[in-house]
Formats: structure tokens, sequence, C-alpha cells
């Protein structure tokens, strides 16, 4: 211990007996010099040792093409789709493109193609439609770069989208965005998280023709109070833009006062279209109350709404409220699926409150609810629906009658089928039997049965008689044989699946009016 007691020392000693090791001379490899004869045929001359490297270097494939491509050279004479075409044609046909396909990737491609199409696809016109949060990557959403990209291809822009790009000044890019292009129609600012209620306001109020917004995962960074998708934040916005607003999307979002939203929706928007509320979080249970007769007297006009595995829970209403509410009559997509910790809080009363008029219903999706009867499906007003998925819910494990129902109900329209883990064999059985029964007027072309007990007979009658089917996903089926339990899609491989199972298509397919056909009576 050292003298002032707060350290210790240390003597390290090298032992007598230690025995040192001698190091190793180096041995340095003479160079020998060249021969002053070039053409000697000594062994020691450098063309000797030299053979190894004078042999060709193997290359691969891959370094072949690269090569290739790096030495190719454009042909000095254009194509007449470059020189001779004139430029209205030319501009005709990218608009056509664009207005198929949308701004992006189509524009970037067409550009890659000589100069005069690089040219052309500048058009500040052409760029109307473009989403940038789908077609650029992550490492380039920076300010700077969006900054570049308003000022000099969004200036006619009606349809913009902007999610999840890396802003911390929002309310200047809102400036150089509302100097580009006043006429927006609908913005999407999925994943900015410095997004605030000033800026909302700014949005709704200075962009006079904006008519859909999306606020999905907005508020994880920002103060409660100032969030944009707050309870007086969104009220606000919403009186603000009033009959204009058509498409309002706050999924991903922990919200508060939905029923405070929902009464300035069916105030002040008549004309609403979407709403979603998918994975939403609320405060509080009774901020998460959602009273649908109230939203369906203010806007009947609604075609999609999906409350996928949100705490959301349907008011209590009277008889009376439920027999004068008009239900929500041009309805055509509604999403209502949910995880385990949900499933309980979707009924057969819910539905039938939500559904009582929607005859236009071509979409429902009631995955994971497990308090659903068949009972409720089959009273459905809706007759030509196309895509059901009820994977996960108690109607699959019904050892009853109801699943071949609502097969045969719905079996003249339904394009899009999930049965995925149905664990009742013999009602899976029949109701695949029922879909097989419309033969070659059957519009069946995606059919899920993952994990169900569905017998290898109910299989082969819907390979034989439905010829529409694209993709049959099979994975995990215990009651089928090895080698056919995987997900199989496109023409080829149903082929296959057909040729392995002995299956021969007894009608090939007909013409496009299977797949609209009438409504069954």
């Amino acid at each position: 211990i050292s003298e002032n007691k707060i350290g210790i020392k240390l003597c390290i000693k090298k032992a007598s007996d230690a025995t040192v090791q001698p190091k190793k001379p180096i041995r340095k490899r003479a160079r020998k010099p060249r021969s002053l004869n070039e053409d000697s045929s000594d062994e020691t001359s450098p063309e000797k040792r030299n053979r190894r490297s004078e042999k060709p270097r193997k290359t691969n494939n891959n370094t072949e093409k690269r090569s290739a491509e790096e030495e190719y050279k454009p042909p000095e004479d254009q194509s007449v789709w470059a020189n001779d075409i004139p430029d209205p044609v030319l501009y005709m046909i990218f608009k056509n493109v664009v207005q198929e396909e949308g701004s992006l990737p189509a524009l970037i491609r067409l550009s890659r193609v000589c100069s005069t199409w690089y040219k052309m696809s500048q058009t500040s016109s052409l760029w109307r439609t473009v989403d940038l949060g789908t077609w650029v990557k992550d490492r380039f959403k920076t300010e700077p770069r969006l900054k570049w990209l308003i000022e000099n291809r969004l200036k006619q822009a009606t349809e913009v989208g902007l999610a999840n790009w890396k802003v911390t000044n929002v309310q200047c890019v809102l400036d150089k965005l509302l100097e580009a292009a006043p006429g927006l129609t609908s913005i999407t600012l999925t994943g900015w998280k410095a997004l605030s209620s000033d800026h909302l306001l700014f949005l709704v109020q200075n962009f006079k023709n904006l008519q859909s917004l999306d606020l999905s995962s907005v508020n994880a960074e920002v103060n409660a109070n100032k969030t944009a998708v707050g309870q007086t934040s969104l009220c606000n916005a919403i009186t603000e833009m009033g009959s204009r607003l058509t498409h309002l999307h706050l999924a991903h979002n922990r919200l508060g006062g939905i029923p405070q939203i929902v009464k300035a929706l069916s105030t002040h928007c008549p004309n609403l279209l979407l709403l979603d509320l998918s994975n939403v979080n609320t405060v509080a249970i009774s901020h998460g109350i959602l009273h649908i007769e109230q939203l369906q007297h203010g806007c009947q006009k609604l075609k999609v709404l999906r409350i996928t595995n949100s705490h959301v829970n349907l008011s209590t209403a009277s008889l009376q409220e439920q027999m004068e509410s008009p239900g929500f009559p041009e309805l055509e997509e509604l999403s209502v699926a949910s995880l385990a910790d949900e499933a309980r809080l979707f009924n057969d009363e819910f539905l039938q409150r939500i559904l009582k008029t929607s005859t236009k219903l071509t979409l429902l999706d009631v995955r994971g609810c497990a308090r659903l009867t068949h009972d409720s499906l089959i009273r459905l007003p809706t007759w030509d629906l196309k895509h059901l998925f009820l994977s996960g819910c108690s109607i699959n494990r019904d050892m009853g009658a109801g699943l071949e129902l609502i097969a045969s109900k719905w079996a003249h329209s339904l394009i899009e089928f999930d049965l995925a883990w149905a664990s009742a064999t013999k009602p899976l059985d029949d109701a695949l039997k029922a879909l097989a029964d419309k033969g070659s007027e059957s519009p069946l072309k995606y059919l899920n049965l993952c994990g169900s007990s569905v017998s290898l007979e109910a299989v082969k009658e819907v390979l034989a008689n439905c010829p529409h089917i694209n993709a049959i996903n099979l994975a995990s089926c215990r009651g089928l044989p090895r080698g056919v339990k995987r997900l199989l899609q496109g023409a080829q491989e149903i082929a296959e699946l057909r040729e392995n199972l002995g299956v021969t298509l007894k009608c090939a397919p007909g013409s496009q009016s299977a797949l609209t056909s009438p409504r069954d009576t």
C-alpha cells in the first residue's frame, strides 16, 4: 500500500531461471540480377518466373456483363420513337401512361429511353398524381431533396404522397408547397412526427381545394396538446374543411375524443367517402366510443369504413335510435378485423347496426371476431359480395351448416374467400362444394385455406369446377399429401397442381359475363 494509502504499488520482477529464446534471424531471399540477354532461355529469367501472371485472368459472368454494359455505345441513328414522332402525340402517350400507372415510377422509367423522352417526362402537367412516399428510397427522403422536388416537379400537382419524409422545418416545406401547387386536392403526411396543430390549420386554410387528408402515424414525438391529431386540432380542421372533406386517414395514432371527432364529421362533412381508424389506441375507454348512428345520419355517402384492430367500441343505442338510423346505403368496404384482445368487442348486433342498409357492400373483413355467428352474415342485405375474410372467426369452428349457407349465398360473386384455420372438416368441405357447384359461372380467383382441415376431395372439387382460380393457399393443411401444402399462385402453378392431383378442368374459362353475373334471386 502506498504511503498516502490511496493506491497499491506493484513491482514485477523477471524470474532468474527464465530462459530467453534467441530471435531467429530473418532470412531474406536475395534477388538475382536480371539477365542481360533478353532472349535467354535460362530458368531463372523473369519471363519464366512471371508465367503465372501472363495467364489470362478468369472472370465470372457478372464481370463480363458489367464490362459489356460499360463498353455499350448508343446508336448514332435514333428510332422513329425519338426523332420522328411529333411532340403532341408523344405527350398524349405519356399522359395515358400516367393516368393508368401514376406519375411514378412511369416517368422515371420513360425518361431513361433517350434525350427526347427525358425532356418530355419533365413536363409539369404530367406530374399531377405523385407518390413520393412509396417510390423514393428512405435514404433519399431528406428535406433539401424534397424542397427541390417541390420547386422543379410538383408545380401542377394535385395529389401528392409524402409519407415518411424526414422533415424538421415543416412550415418552410408547406410554404414552398403552397407556392408551387396551390390547387392540391390530396396530401399524404404519414410519419411526419413534427406536424403540429398549427401546421394542420395552415394546411386546411390555405389549400382551398384540399379534399383528402392522410395523417397516419404523426403523434409520436409531439406534445399531446400540440399534436396535429389531437381532439381540438382535428375538430378545428374538420370544421374548416366542411363539405369538401372526402377522405380522412387517422390510422396508427393515439387518439382522444373520438365521440367529438365523429360529431364534427357528422355535422360538417356530408360528402365523406372514407374514414380510416385502423390500429388506433385511445387515451381512455370513454374516448374510444363510436356513435355509429350519429355518423350514419351525417355521412350517408360513406363508402369505406375501417376500424381494423382498434380500441374502438360502438356506443349503446336504443331500439328507436337504431330504427330511425338510415344506415350506410353507399358503403362498399367494411373492415373490423381484430386481434385476440379486441375480438370480444364486436358481435352480431354491431355488424347489423353498421350494415343494415348496405346493399352495395363488396368487401367484408371480420377476421378474428370470435363473437360473430353465421346468422348475422346470412341476414346481411348485400347480395354481390366479392371479398370475404373469415380467418380466425368463430364461424370457421361451427359444426353446423352456417359456412355452407354463406358460401351458397355469395358463390356467384365471390372473387376472394379467406377460410384460413377452419377446424371443422365437414362444414368446410360442404362450403367448398357449394362454390364448385357454380361451375364456369364461379368468378373465384383467390382461396385461402392455410392451416385448415380441408380434405383432398374438396380441393379437387374446387380445382375441377372453378376455371378462374389463380391462387390457392394450402400451407399447413393436415389432410393433404406432401408436396402441395404451400401457396400456389399463377396459371402455371395451378395447372401443375391439377396435374399432380389428377384433376381435369371440367369447363374452360368462360366469357367476361361470368365475372359480372347478375344478382342471384
